[in-house]
């Protein structure tokens, strides 16, 4: 399958494709003009996916404080039912993938400008789960998942960049004044993997070194990705935006039945509330110096420590092996061996 070939709508959550005309921020619609003195208070939000759990509590929590809203779904007139049609601080949009989709983020890039000028805060949200064990997963599941979980938010950063980075740079971002931020949702999938869940991990994975890159590309602009890593939300995910792949091996029955049954019995008693992600989100959102890595809920918390202790026992035990024994008695290191989000 191509990537950019022709997705079924049913497995799509949301994203974007890149738009490559160079976008001149001197022009103004009258709308933004009139908006223009809030900007310092009031930022502007490009939210996708803002029809259901975090993209709508963000959505209806970023409208009541008073900021402006960019939020696309699949279908117009549901979320025109859940925030009401375009007013002076909210563009709905929507956003399909099919054979027009290049078009589609031509339009939505155009239309943020013209509405509101600038984007201040950019919610790469949309995309499902696609449980499975690696030897029953088919290629066409797998390549689809990337396409809506890796692909559409990497094509929609692009395109937004066009907007974001002139904007940052005219507004003197740079390292030490952040002035722009990027939110990827991933997901703690994204940095410890769990059974039966391998092809969603591997794109969560993908979103995390996705942020990761974006900040070594756009700290010097005072853009900041952020790698969201929710878990344990009693939202949509373990519901209509979770999948599984059709292909069963006897092997494995019960490891799938300890696992992907597992995963539906605990939909609706997790921790989580998805009301405060919209809060913090805001929150962060005005920090001079926000994270690069925002866990969000105790599980999420709790599986990171098990995996950063698991990772510290292997190091431990093998450093002696496997670390300076094997370098060059003379040598310059690594372009690695620097801090992370250091260049």
């Amino acid at each position: 399958m191509k990537r950019r070939e022709f997705i079924k709508n049913s497995a799509i959550f949301g994203g974007a494709l890149a738009f490559g005309g160079a976008l001149n921020l001197q022009a103004q619609t009258n709308s933004s003009k009139q908006n223009k003195g809030n900007y310092m208070k009031n930022q502007v939000w490009l939210i996708t996916a803002a029809t259901g759990g975090f993209g709508y509590e963000l959505t209806k929590y970023a409208l009541s404080k008073g900021d402006f809203v960019v939020a696309t779904s699949r279908n117009l007139s549901k979320i025109e039912a859940k925030f009401g049609k375009e007013s002076e601080n909210f563009l709905p949009f929507e956003l399909k993938f099919d054979k027009n989709m290049v078009k589609s983020f031509d339009k939505l890039i155009k239309a943020t400008r013209a509405k509101f000028g600038r984007i201040d805060n950019l919610v790469n949200n949309a995309g499902y789960g696609l449980l499975g064990i690696v030897e029953e997963t088919s290629e066409k599941s797998l390549r689809e998942q990337f396409e809506v979980n890796v692909f559409a938010p990497f094509l929609l950063t692009k395109a937004a960049l066009k907007l974001m980075r002139p904007q940052a740079k005219a507004g003197g971002g740079n390292s030490e004044n952040i002035v722009a931020r990027i939110f990827n949702l991933s997901s703690i999938g994204g940095f410890r993997t769990s059974g039966a869940s391998t092809p969603y991990c591997m794109s969560k994975f993908a979103i995390s070194a996705f942020s990761e890159g974006l900040n070594l590309d756009l700290n010097q602009f005072g853009i900041k990705a952020i790698n969201v890593m929710p878990t344990g939300f009693r939202t949509e995910f373990l519901g209509e935006s979770l999948r599984a792949d059709e292909g069963e091996i006897a092997d494995y029955d019960e490891l799938r039945a300890a696992t992907i049954g597992n995963f539906k019995k605990y939909n609706g008693k997790q921790p989580g509330n998805p009301a405060t992600f919209g809060p913090v989100m805001f929150e962060i959102s005005r920090q001079s110096n926000p994270p690069e890595y925002l866990f969000m809920g105790s599980s999420a918390f709790k599986n990171a420590d098990f995996k950063i202790a698991a990772v510290q026992n292997d190091m431990k035990a093998t450093r002696a092996l496997a670390g300076e024994a094997m370098d060059f008695a003379e040598n310059s290191g690594s372009a690695f061996d620097k801090p992370m989000g250091k260049k």
